[in-house]
């Protein structure tokens, strides 16, 4: 959502989740949802319309700028100074209006945001960005989005006060904003603000946003703006750890997914049938394993797709669901999941169920929270192992799994955990390993 010169490919992305808001995943139209406490009137930006989107775009600029002028101090021994260029509202519809400073033509800033650096500045598009941020994901997601790009005014004044670092990349950049406006997005989500306030649904909305306007893994697009899983990962280390967690970052102390993950050009997705016949066998036997290291007495359970001969009082709303000591699969929902993220994010909800069907039923985990939280563990080091490694999987196939963990609240029956923590729990898995995880 930055540089000027990623626009077009930024603004074909956020096209296509538009196309897409009616799938329950990607975007979903958002009614209702509030964010903004005290509104801030908007006449200090340039070229406002004083519309209610730029309303709460102020607000959130005002709000984050209060804020890293009590954090940067405090956390790094420096001062904070208020953007010495200000903040730029644009109507790309109108041919007539004035471009933004970092631009030549009002078109460049289509369906974007970004940090200009030459003059200390951020601009967005209130027409084709704000307004479908809000429609499709809630008001949350212009905080961040808005947040993010305070990130970049924040590392521009760390960098400016130290030497340049000759190794950074784009995409360590752009996951050091994602870090950055993390941090402050837990003010808002914590009720420290006076202005904002978020609820973790929204923060689990506005997540939804941010990892899909990641880079496409093999597309033609490399060192921008990193993976959905290399966001999602600066984001909330940001938000737990705080802006101590974001100084400094470099490629080679972020584990970013295109550093380890096997081939990046992206398969063709395997359907249902392929994957029970295929990947399910590997799957029930990677968790007997699993059962045997940990001395547990446990007969794995089959498998299967559901039937309407199946006995009546199993059924869920759930993916997969767990009736008469079997696993049955709902091959209409699967289905949808595949066509709608990947075929690795539909392995995800057999290996959280088969997870969750050892861990209770042998290794005596009764609480749910502490369930939810080592089964989604489990898929994350189920899922390393799956992508690690020439010859395996790619960088595509973890970002699918993301999706999966961040959407899964109709994966498996008895969620518990907002898909934020579920997400968390699944990273540790994938850095860590099983042995990591809950037992």
């Amino acid at each position: 959502m930055d540089p000027p010169r990623r626009i077009p490919a930024l603004l074909l992305g956020l096209l296509l989740l538009v196309t897409a808001a009616g799938c329950s995943v990607r975007g979903h139209p958002v009614v209702g949802d509030s964010v903004v406490r005290d509104g801030v009137d908007p006449s200090f930006v340039f070229g406002t319309d004083s519309s209610p989107i730029d309303e709460l775009a102020a607000t959130v600029v005002t709000d984050a700028q209060d804020y890293w002028r009590r954090t940067l101090p405090r956390a790094f021994g420096q001062p904070w100074h208020d953007l010495d260029g200000g903040f730029f509202s644009v109507d790309t519809t109108d041919t007539g209006a004035e471009p933004p400073p970092c631009t030549a033509e009002v078109s460049e800033l289509a369906g974007n945001a970004y940090y200009c650096a030459t003059v200390d500045a951020i601009a967005w598009d209130r027409a084709a960005l704000l307004p479908v941020l809000r429609t499709n994901y809630g008001r949350s997601a212009v905080v961040v989005v808005l947040a993010h790009e305070m990130g970049h005014a924040v590392a521009n004044r760390l960098r400016s006060a130290r030497a340049p670092d000759p190794g950074r990349s784009s995409v360590i950049a752009e996951v050091t904003a994602d870090c950055f406006a993390g941090a402050y997005v837990h003010r808002v989500v914590a009720g420290e603000s006076a202005r904002l306030g978020m609820s973790t649904a929204q923060l689990d909305d506005a997540l939804h946003a941010l990892i899909n306007f990641s880079d496409p893994v093999g597309g033609g697009v490399t060192d921008e703006h990193g993976t959905a899983y290399d966001r999602a990962s600066a984001f909330q280390d940001g938000y737990t750890g705080g802006p101590a967690a974001c100084a400094g970052m470099t490629a080679t102390d972020r584990d970013l997914s295109g550093d380890w993950a096997g081939d990046e050009q992206r398969a063709g997705d395997r359907g249902v049938p392929e994957l029970l016949h295929e990947r399910v066998p590997a799957i029930r036997e990677r968790f007997r394993e699993l059962a045997v290291h940990n001395g547990w007495n446990w007969t794995v359970p089959a498998v299967r797709p559901a039937r309407d001969s199946d006995p009546s009082g199993c059924a869920t709303e759930a993916a997969v669901y767990e009736c008469r000591g079997d696993l049955l699969v709902d091959r209409s929902a699967l289905d949808r999941m595949t066509y709608e993220l990947g075929d690795r994010a539909s392995e995800i909800p057999v290996v959280a169920a088969l997870a969750t069907n050892a861990l209770r039923r042998a290794g005596g985990i009764t609480d749910a929270r502490r369930l939810e939280r080592a089964a989604s563990c489990l898929s994350g080091a189920h899922t390393a192992e799956g992508v690690r490694g020439p010859g395996n999987g790619s960088a595509a196939d973890l970002d699918e799994a993301v999706r999966s963990v961040l959407a899964g609240n109709s994966l498996f029956a008895g969620r518990t955990l907002s898909g934020f923590e579920a997400l968390r729990a699944f990273r540790t898995g994938v850095r860590d390993g099983a042995r990591a995880c809950p037992r």
